[in-house]
């Protein structure tokens, strides 16, 4: 393995780090908006924000599950 453990634990640190900021901007942009819009383009964008959300919280989790 080219990667040390401390490199590896690093680079999932940062990664993990990555993920949580931008759920917690996809969550307040979402927040902001409202979940229900007034109109059919604005419904799309927070379903759409909410499958990001989902998406990238799954990819926390498998981040952490293999051994962060």
């Amino acid at each position: 393995n080219m990667y040390s453990a401390q490199e590896k634990r690093h680079s999932l640190a940062a990664s993990d780090q990555s993920l949580m900021e931008e759920i917690r901007r996809l969550e307040r942009r979402l927040r902001s908006m409202g979940e229900d819009g007034d109109c059919a383009y604005e419904r799309a964008i927070s379903r759409l924000y909410v499958a990001l959300v989902e998406k990238r919280k799954e990819q926390l989790a498998a981040l952490r599950a293999s051994g962060f």
